[in-house]
Parts: structure tokens; C-alpha cells; sequence
């Protein structure tokens, strides 16, 4: 099966065709209309990919009034090639260090620029192919999981026909470059053969649909990008025919920048001065020409600008809009901002005139903008477009009067003025609108169609054609991604049934899964099925039972806080990828511990226990907030020992840990200082290696089966901090769970139910036999079975 693809600059799609019906995909659940799909990426610091609506609503969520830290990265020598083209080049990128990740847009004007190869999104560096191609990879597992729901069968994609702009650039070096970008893009994302038609083509055979006779079409495709022009005959498939193309690289993303260079920047300072009254200076335009890109805005945070522009604020005429121009960048408000002036150019297709309004802390912006006045705006494009239609009218041989419809598609189209162009050079009777957002898309699926059916005659391209190294990068002191890892993780996050390189989705029948922490693997998740749960092999030292979409909090030897679901977890297991392919672990750094993380945010504490035997209660509110930001938690200054125990408490809760040696103490929540008590010494030998929140009894479990069973309040209370522990069993071994309750206890064998009731309850420091352990079988932890319903 071909598909047909519109990678656009702003929106793009997918369809397909079966000779009667268009099926233009709902690839985006979240936009009012799921067939259009924004063309946005956002790729977070630890490498998760967003695409689509949900793309720009994170980055609004997760950036909008935070603090701002740019800093201009080298990112190496990069090796350009398309065409004929070759050379080599440093390349820098602006990076904003606090940011939790970075947001793409347009990303489809950048194929032909040569002097962007790529960029840096937290520790990775992202070639613009890999970006694309990870938007791609997206796109192919929603397209393939929709055929796959319509057909009742697995379907893999390997063949598309990709919609292209007539010209991509002027320069031909630069068209070829951009052509080579998209191919390289569309095979990484896994199409083996991939069909380039132009847009406005794509856009003619949507229309065409509708025909019952030959009409001689003038197709006026003007989305974010580009605009791209063409005359065709259609109507009969056996005389259709190409008269004339032409595009050039003017479109929405400029009529944007317009508006916000026009009006925006007489609000925060433009043409105001600055200095000793003697010497004043004018506020630099070149401030208000960052000012009006939202891919150069943050430019205004770097430090040298963030200087120049503390340095105007001091002396400013208006101290006021230097200081509201800066919190709008600190704050980043800049795509907030371009967001706003694109409604109020979509509200001038309809009305008269727009408000531009935008707040945010530190500045309040109120302004009105003319059709009249846009217009004005635009008066060089819109002379440049009409002597464009005129040309290639001209090239087509045919007249106006010898058009018979003048198609219209793509947001820009929709605007008044060339609206009005177009009636006056055609007649209004002529001028048609079609969808103006898929019927490229719809148009590339019928094409799609006649490609297989052999109707239509194209190149199919592979990779063999393209001369072009699997890495730009050269010399980067920046990693690159591993584009599969990545990728995998999108199948993952995706839920896709299945992927022809990846493999099927591992979906279990079981509703809970035992997590396991320990090991080389750090983290496993297996599906429980009480005492048959069929345990890896592992020295696992922590371990908790929970709901396969529960979300479960892992702290790493680096006091790094991460948040994860069971199914998670097994789809990367499933994907053969493991943590470290999802965050950026530093050398030797291993998870040491798994709570549940509802039982932690139901109480007013997290109480930590580290191994050297420090308890340290922190305020969940507070610690929430931090755990579940963008970027995950990591202490900048950690406590003594690892993390053996994350548990959520209230001040009325007894805490009692116990050592490998069997030594233990208790300590009431409301007595541990918040800046943290070394409730137990260890000393050099000892460690902690259990502690748990105790209401009335308890069992403490050695490594060979045999435990005690005790009251809490026989475990003594150290009289100041820093003492060693009271000895609580006489038997040697090393002691290394603690049941506060009855539950399953992990060993080297398997889950062994741990029963404590049927031993003695006595005030001594003799054990008994706990657990009816194999010959060799050693406890390693103990895991909660609260809210099982399978307990024995």
C-alpha cells in the first residue's frame, strides 16, 4: 500500500485512496480537528518526542513564565551535502540551559538552509534529518495503527508519496538541498521507497474529484512556507496535463514576523532613547529585529544582550518597556506572543480589524491592527505574488478568461487581499475554495493510488540515491542521538501494534506487575501472578507490587527522582531498550529503590531513609512540584549513603529501620529534623537495609528465612541521634527485609508469601523459621502486597 503524505510547514497529513472514497487519517486526537496535525516537535531534555497539538500545549505548560538562560553552544564542523553541493562548516546553536526542552515549528523552511544542520536539545545533538525523521516515525505508527483498526490486520507502510513545494528556494543548489534533507528524513523514518509530487499538483487532483468535464485550473497553494502556483487541464485522466508551474518562498510565517516588527515593538521601547542627556542614543533596531522571530527572540537572553539590554534599562527614556521587553523574554512569552498575532491575521480574514493583546508578568499589551494596515505591511509580497501570477500565466500560453477555476488551499489563500487579487485578474464567479487544509493531503492520497495502479508514471526513490553520509555530525563535542533508541521509544509511547523493525507491542492479560530494582537492569517489571510470577535472574534489593498504568517513583544512587508506570516498563523491555536509554544516567549511577508514588502523594511526607542510616522528612507539596517537573528532580546536594526506602508519612508515624547487622532503632516522624538526623550510627562495617512504617507489629526477615516477630515498641528509642542501634536478633546473618505487614518476600528461587503470625510474639531476641526456603535460596527484599486481591 502507498500512502500519500503532506509534510507541510505548518500542518501536515496523511490519506489514502481506494478509487472511490479519500481517507484522510485522524492523526492528531487532540487538535478540534484531528485530520489536520500540527507540524510541531517538542523533544524534552531526556529525549521524549511530542508531536502535533500536544507538542505546542506541553510547551506552553511546561515554559510559559519560567526563567530563561541562554548560551551559544559550538555543536562541531558539519558536512553539508545535496546535489552537487559539499562543503564544511562550524556550526553553533543558541541553547537555553534551563529549559526542559525545546519546541520545533517550521521546521520544513529549514530544509534549505545550509547554515542549519542541526541543533542541541539538552545533551544530544539533533541533525534537522533526525528531527524530521522522528516526526515521520510518528506519523507512520498513528497512520499504521489506523489502517490496521480498518483492515482488522497488522499494517507496515513502507512506501509514501511525499508532497513537495514546487521550489523550495530560488537557488537551485539550495532546492536540490532541501529535497535531499526530506528524502533522507522519510527513509531514517523507515519508508523504502518514497514518491515526490508538488503540492499544488497534489491539490489539483483533490479538486479534480469533483469534475465531470475538462476545466482549464489555475491551483493558488499559499500555506506557511510557500507559495506555489499551478495550471493544469484536468477533468479527463487521458489528456490531463501541467501547463505551468511557479512557487517562491513567501508565505504565513513572514506575514507573522511582519506583524509582530510593525506593531509590538513601539510597547516595549522601540524608538526611545537612552543615556546621559547630552549623548542620548536610540533604543538599536537590531534589538526589535530579534525581537520579531520566535526562532531568534531567545537570542535577547543571551548574556552579552541580556547585558546590553540592563545597560539601556538604567538610563532609559522608558525604563518601563526595556524592563517589560525583557520579562517578556525571561518569561518566555516569545511563541505565546506569535501565537496571538496568528489568530489576529486569521481574525482579519473575517473582520475588518483585530485586537492584539498579550500579558504576562511584567508587561500588559494592548494594540489594534487594520486590514488596511496589513495590508500595508505586505505591500512588497503581495506585488511580488501578483507579478508571480502573471508569469506564470504567461508561461502556461493561456489567458485569464481561458481559466475556468482558480483553486484556492492553504491558510495564507484565505486572506482578503488575494482573495480580491484573484476576482479581479479571474472573476469572482471562478475563484473556488477547497479545503483549505487537506486537500493537498487528500490530493497525495488520490496520487498515491494512480502511482500503484500504474496510471501515474513516477520516479520512486530509494536510498541508494542519495550519496550521503548516516551522520552529518563531525567533530561534535556534542553526542549525537541514537536515532533507533529514539525511535523505539516512540513505538513504545505511541502504542503502535506493531512495527515490521521494531516488533509487536507486549501487551500482557495480567493487571499488575511486580517491579523489581537491583542488578545491571535496574529496573524490571515482570506481570504478577502470586507465588508462579517468574522472577528474572538478579540480586534485586527493592521491589514493590502496583497496577500496570500506576505511577511509581525510582530514585537513583545520584538522588535523580524519576517517574514510571509497570507498562512502561515492560514496553521498554519489550523494545529491548533499557533506562539508560530514556534518561541520562552518569557513570556507575544505578536505581537503588521503587515506591508507589500514590502512596507517597496521599500523605504530608516523604520521609527518605539512606543506607548510612540519616532519615530526612521533606514536604510532599513542595517535593511533588519538583518530582513531576519536565525535567526530573536531582539533588544538588545528596545525603550520606543511598536511598534504601522512600516512604510516605504523617507526623503521627513510627519509622523503624533495621541494619544487615540485626541491629535496629525507632524514631516517632515528628522527631526527625527537617534538615535531616542520622537516626542510627552504622558504624564503618554496618549498613541499613530496611526500614519501614510500623503501627503495631512486625517481622524481621533474615537472608536465610528466618525472622523474629515483635512489637514495634520493643525496638527502642536512641536517646539522641547518632547511636547505635539495640541488636534484635541473636541468630547470624545478614538481616534484609522488614514486614510491617504480612506480604511476599522476593528471593534468589522466586515470591515466597511471608506469613508472620503463626510465630511466637515475645520480647527476646530469638528467631524461628519464617519462610520454607530451597536449599540455597536466599531473601533478598520484601515487597507490600496492599490491595492485591490475590493474596493467599
Amino acid at each position: 500500500m502507498i500512502v500519500g503524505m503532506d509534510f507541510g510547514t505548518t500542518n501536515s497529513g496523511m490519506a489514502v485512496y481506494d478509487g472511490k472514497t479519500i481517507d484522510v487519517f485522524p492523526l492528531d486526537p487532540a487538535n478540534p480537528n484531528p485530520r489536520v496535525l500540527r507540524t510541531a516537535v517538542y523533544v524534552t531534555n531526556e529525549q521524549a518526542i511530542h508531536i502535533g497539538r500536544t507538542a505546542v500545549d506541553l510547551y506552553f505548560t511546561q515554559n510559559i513564565g519560567r526563567a530563561v538562560k541562554m548560551k551559544r553552544v559550538w555543536v562541531g564542523e558539519m558536512e553539508i551535502f545535496g546535489g552537487d553541493m559539499y562543503y564544511v562548516t562550524d556550526a553553533y546553536a543558541w541553547v537555553d540551559v534551563l529549559s526542559p526542552g525545546r519546541l520545533f515549528l517550521s521546521v520544513k523552511t529549514s530544509l534549505r538552509d545550509e547554515n542549519y544542520p542541526g541543533t542541541v536539545v539538552g545533551r544530544h545533538y539533533y541533525s534537522l534529518e533526525n528531527l524530521i525523521a522522528l516526526y515521520m516515525t510518528a506519523v507512520k505508527i498513528r497512520a499504521e495503527k489506523h489502517l490496521g483498526k480498518q483492515l482488522n490486520r497488522v499494517v507496515e507502510l513502507n512506501q509514501v508519496v511525499l508532497g513537495r513545494p514546487v521550489r523550495f528556494a530560488t537557488d537551485p543548489e539550495h532546492d536540490r538541498l532541501a529535497q535531499s534533507r526530506l528524502l533522507q528524513a522519510a527513509f531514517r523514518a523507515g519508508y523504502e521507497q518514497v514518491y515526490l509530487q508538488p503540492e499544488p499538483i497534489a491539490a489539483a487532483y483533490s479538486y479534480e474529484a469533483t469534475l465531470d468535464k475538462e476545466e482549464h485550473v489555475l491551483v493558488f497553494d499559499f500555506g506557511g512556507g510557500t507559495l506555489d502556483l499551478t495550471v493544469m487541464r484536468l477533468g479527463d485522466p487521458r489528456r490531463r496535463e501541467v501547463l505551468a508551474t511557479g512557487g517562491i518562498p513567501v508565505a504565513g510565517d513572514l506575514f507573522d514576523q511582519r506583524l509582530v516588527r510593525t506593531k509590538l515593538p513601539r510597547h516595549f521601547g522601540e524608538g526611545s532613547f537612552y543615556g546621559q542627556r547630552h549623548k542620548r542614543l536610540t533604543v538599536p533596531p537590531w534589538i526589535y529585529d530579534t525581537f520579531a522571530k520566535w526562532q531568534t527572540i531567545l537570542e535577547l537572553q543571551g548574556a552579552k544582550n541580556r547585558q546590553i539590554l540592563t545597560d539601556i534599562a538604567q538610563s532609559a527614556q522608558k525604563r518601563y518597556q526595556i524592563e517589560a521587553l525583557m520579562s517578556l523574554v525571561s518569561g518566555n512569552y516569545g511563541l505565546k506572543m506569535f501565537d496571538m498575532v496568528e489568530q489576529a491575521k486569521r481574525t482579519l480574514s473575517e473582520k475588518r480589524g483585530a485586537e492584539l493583546f498579550l500579558e504576562g508578568t511584567g508587561f500588559k499589551v494592548r494594540d489594534f491592527v487594520t486590514r488596511t494596515e496589513f495590508e500595508r505591511m505586505i505591500g512588497a509580497e503581495i506585488r511580488a505574488i501578483e507579478a508571480h501570477i502573471d508569469g506564470v500565466m504567461a508561461e502556461s500560453g493561456l489567458s485569464p478568461d481561458q481559466i475556468d477555476a482558480v483553486i484556492r488551499t492553504g491558510g495564507s489563500s484565505q486572506i482578503p487581499v488575494f482573495y480580491e487579487m484573484l476576482t479581479r485578474k479571474f472573476g469572482a464567479d471562478k475563484v473556488r475554495t477547497v479545503d483549505t487544509f487537506s486537500s493537498v493531503t487528500a490530493g497525495l492520497g488520490i496520487m498515491a493510488h494512480e502511482i500503484e495502479a500504474g496510471e501515474i508514471v513516477a520516479r520512486p526513490f530509494t536510498p541508494d540515491d542519495l550519496q550521503q553520509p548516516a551522520d552529518s555530525a563531525h567533530k561534535s563535542n556534542v553526542p549525537p542521538i541514537n536515532l533507533d533508541v529514539l525511535q523505539r521509544r516512540i513505538v513504545m509511547v505511541e502504542g503502535a501494534a506493531t512495527d515490521g523493525r521494531l516488533g509487536q507491542s507486549g501487551k500482557v492479560a495480567k493487571s499488575q506487575a511486580l517491579v523489581l530494582v537491583g542488578g545491571e537492569r535496574m529496573v524490571t517489571a515482570v506481570p504478577f501472578d502470586d507465588s508462579d510470577t517468574i522472577l528474572p535472574a538478579g540480586e534485586w534489593i527493592s521491589a514493590v507490587l502496583a497496577d500496570f498504568d500506576e505511577q511509581l517513583l525510582l530514585i537513583t544512587t545520584h538522588y535523580r527522582f524519576l517517574l514510571m508506570t509497570p507498562r512502561q516498563m515492560m514496553d521498554l523491555q519489550h523494545m529491548k531498550l533499557a533506562l539508560t536509554d530514556m534518561h541520562h544516567f552518569v557513570k556507575q549511577e544505578t536505581v537503588c529503590v521503587v515506591s508507589r508514588w500514590a502512596d507517597i502523594t496521599a500523605k504530608s511526607k516523604l520521609l527518605l531513609v539512606t543506607s548510612q542510616g540519616v532519615a530526612r522528612p521533606y514536604p510532599t507539596k513542595i517535593m511533588r512540584e519538583n518530582i513531576e517537573a519536565p525535567v526530573p528532580l536531582r539533588f544538588d546536594h545528596p545525603l550520606d549513603g543511598i536511598v534504601i526506602a522512600a516512604l510516605g508519612a504523617e507526623e503521627t508515624d513510627t519509622l523503624v529501620m533495621a541494619t544487615r547487622d540485626r541491629r535496629g532503632a525507632r524514631w516517632p516522624v515528628q522527631q526527625l529534623r527537617l534538615s535531616g538526623t542520622q537516626a542510627i550510627n552504622c558504624g564503618e562495617t554496618d549498613r541499613v537495609v530496611a526500614a519501614a512504617l510500623v503501627q503495631d507489629e512486625l517481622a524481621l526477615v533474615l537472608a536465610d528465612g528466618y525472622g523474629r516477630r515483635l512489637r514495634a515498641d520493643w525496638v527502642p528509642i536512641p536517646a539522641k541521634p547518632n547511636q547505635k542501634g539495640k541488636s534484635l536478633i541473636a541468630r547470624r546473618g545478614e538481616l534484609t527485609a522488614i514486614l510491617a505487614e504480612p506480604g511476599w518476600v522476593v528471593s534468589s528461587a522466586g515470591l515466597v508469601w511471608g506469613e508472620y503470625g503463626r510465630l511466637p510474639l515475645e520480647d527476646a531476641t530469638k528467631s524461628q523459621p519464617l519462610l520454607k526456603l530451597k536449599t540455597g535460596e536466599t531473601v533478598y527484599c520484601a515487597v507490600s502486597a496492599d490491595g492485591n486481591e490475590n493474596d493467599p
